[in-house]
């Protein structure tokens, strides 16, 4: 599906009474249009209402928030905007209109061939699932939400890939297929009923538990990222006071060498109590002694050189057995028989290996048992983490004796770095909860996913059992597994996909001023980098959002608020550059400011452009009514509307808050 958005109108709101067509030279949406409105004029309002109307969301505001948008110093009744899309080529009319004496908002919508109008929010079913919140944010959006692709506890890179590439249709699947298994297992026969009940109940309990402990989960990792990075920076910040105070300067620098020092020493002889920790012989001795005796009793033996199954075979040949009785058919064929019972040749490689690997890993007279090695290790950890807390007790008393001697910024942060860590300890703790892997039953609050899932597992198999649909069931879980499969398949792939093609078009639009994405996992990940300036954050909030939106069989809209700002010529004009080829249509809010590089950028790379510049009719505005071209301009109670590039370009305002 194609969506265009034809234009907007409004009357007796904060925002201009204007009535915007973006129609180009074909008399169709055109592909650019830009809309300069200067600082106070409405640009946020306008925006806020388009999102309200093609979503539907005023009609849940509070009457304090539709009072807010009556245009201060009017006492107009009422207030209206009308937002107008093209559906694949057919119109479609959304009405907002805003009651202010009741704080009331209600909407009528006109889809011509389809009923005509409706006193009601009721757009079409095929683009119902594009008109929610989440979606519009991802082609109406600002510099803000560009900076939110980029912060690590908002997740909405995740969100972008889901909405724009319909992930959640595989979850609405599973969600029906769920639904239509306990439709079918609701009814039971006489005997059965009450007790399916009970079950369906209990099933809903548990799907509830673990809808809440997989929200918990997923807020305590919010909290743990977002709790590691402020507590570095803390720490950052004391140790940087600390070490710059006269008094405490070399006792801190010594400090944190012997930290840094017994860091490494935890760190190497840790890994290496580990590795021994894997080998029984390290944890006992009576381990390699039993090995050594073992081996020798194999050797005594003389196993498995001299027994194998070709023996066997030799012997039947002979006229006489080797007890010296002559070799009868019958004695051939117990012979034959029994061989299998000893070892043959796959048998004496084993044991040999085993020989062979006793002799390696037991040590030799002379070399240093290994549960030797383990106990000098051990020490050397011990010695390790002495010093390791030797070097923090320093560190803390050389803090403490600075906030004793009046330091209040120093405590604040110490005392803030000490909450942190303590809910950050709690937060792991959850997590460990959670995601425990024993499914222990304890009989109080289940905290374990795996213990809630073991439960519904069960609930579900006697509630198939009790209906007969075990078949059905097995069924229904196939279908979820291969859809949680397929999703996790899906996002990993789309995901390698858009960093790819995000950073080959980073390269074009960042060219002096290298910057690539390294990975998206809820949020986009920076390569070699923690952070970015705002211009940065903007670039490659643009060049993702573009690159997730070129995907698919579906066309939408761009519009974006102040689309260049904080951004420099350069970049501005890479942009500019890339803007028509990966979108069918750009609708920018921009101010005067904003038209450097990136005006003359759109316009080589379309054809089709459209140049609009609206401000309010007010005493300080009476001065540039006297510039106004002599077509192409709308006059309104309060605004000017001018359809002209070359007013559009030569606009400027001195004083933006006089429009």
């Amino acid at each position: 599906m194609r969506i265009s958005l034809s234009g907007w109108a409004s009357s007796g709101l904060r925002c201009p009474d204007v009535e915007v067509n973006l129609a180009g030279q074909s008399g169709t949406p055109a592909k650019v249009a830009l809309v300069q409105m200067p600082n106070g004029t409405g640009k946020t309002t306008t925006l806020e209402l388009i999102r309200a109307t093609l979503t539907g969301a005023a009609a849940e505001w509070k009457p304090s928030q539709i009072r807010d948008l009556r245009r201060p110093g009017d006492d107009s009744d009422v207030g209206q905007f009308r937002v107008s899309l093209l559906m694949d080529k057919r119109p479609l009319t959304i009405e907002l209109i805003l009651d202010f004496d009741n704080g009331t908002a209600s909407y009528r919508t006109t889809t011509p061939g389809s009923g005509g109008v409706v006193s009601r929010w009721q757009p079409p079913t095929s683009i119902l699932k594009f008109l929610t919140p989440e979606f519009l944010h991802l082609f109406i959006f600002d510099g803000e939400f560009a900076d939110k692709l980029l912060k690590q506890d908002a997740g909405r890179a995740d969100e972008a890939i889901s909405a724009l590439c319909q992930l959640d249709l595989l979850d609405v699947v599973s969600r029906t297929a769920e639904s239509e298994w306990k439709r079918r297992t609701s009814q039971g026969g006489p005997k059965t009923a009450a007790g399916l009940l009970k079950l369906n109940s209990r099933r809903d309990v548990l799907l509830k538990r673990k809808a809440d402990l997989e929200t918990i989960r997923e807020r305590a990792r919010r909290k743990i990222d977002e709790g590691t990075i402020t507590a570095a920076d803390l720490s950052k910040k004391i140790a940087a006071r600390v070490s710059s105070v006269e008094t405490t300067q070399v006792q801190h620098n010594e400090a944190q060498l012997a930290l840094q020092g017994a860091n490494g020493a935890v760190s190497k002889t840790s890994g290496e109590v580990m590795t021994l920790l894997r080998m029984p012989l390290a944890v006992h001795p009576k381990f390699s002694e039993s090995l050594i005796e073992l081996k020798e009793n194999l050797d005594h033996l003389k196993l498995p050189e001299n027994t194998s199954a070709q023996f066997f075979a030799d012997l039947v040949q002979e006229p006489d057995c080797i007890c010296g009785r002559p070799m009868s058919d019958v004695a051939r064929d117990e012979i034959l028989k029994r061989a299998k019972g000893y070892l043959d040749i796959e048998e004496s490689g084993t044991i040999n290996a085993l020989k062979h690997d006793i002799s390696v890993f037991v040590a030799a007279p002379g070399e240093e048992p290994v549960h030797k090695q383990l106990e000098r290790v051990l020490i050397d950890l011990t010695s390790a983490r002495r010093q390791q807390r030797d070097a923090g007790q320093t560190l803390r008393a050389l803090t403490k004796k600075l906030i004793d001697a009046g330091d209040e910024q120093l405590k604040g942060w110490q005392e803030a770095l000490a909450n942190l860590e303590d809910e950050l300890i709690r937060c792991k703790q959850v997590l460990q909860d959670i995601d425990a892997p024993t499914e222990q039953d304890t009989g109080g609050s289940m905290t374990s996913i795996k213990l809630v899932d073991r439960k519904l597992k069960e609930v579900g198999q006697t509630i198939a059992e009790l209906t007969q649909t075990v078949e059905l069931k097995g069924k229904n879980d196939v279908l979820e597994a291969i859809l949680k499969h397929a999703s996790v398949l899906a996002r990993d792939k789309i995901r390698s996909e858009l960093v790819r093609d995000s950073n080959k078009r980073l390269e074009v639009v960042l060219a002096n001023d290298p910057l690539r994405i390294d990975r998206v996992d809820k949020s986009l990940h920076l390569a070699n980098q923690s952070g970015a300036s705002v211009g940065q954050k903007l670039s490659v909030g643009y060049t993702f959002l573009m690159s997730a939106l070129n995907r698919g069989n579906n066309d939408f809209p761009l519009v974006v608020d102040s689309p260049a700002h904080s951004i420099d010529e350069g970049v501005r004009r890479n942009i500019g550059k890339l803007i028509p080829e990966l979108c069918t249509q750009f609708v920018g809010f921009t101010i005067n400011t904003e038209r450097a590089g990136f005006v003359q950028a759109l316009e080589k790379a379309c054809d089709d452009c459209l140049f609009l510049t609206i401000f309010r009719r007010t005493e300080g505005t009476k001065r540039l009514e006297r510039t106004l071209p002599s077509a192409g301009v709308t006059k309104t109670d309060n605004a000017f509307m001018v359809n002209d590039r070359s007013y559009f370009m030569s606009f400027d305002v001195t004083d933006e808050e006089d429009v």
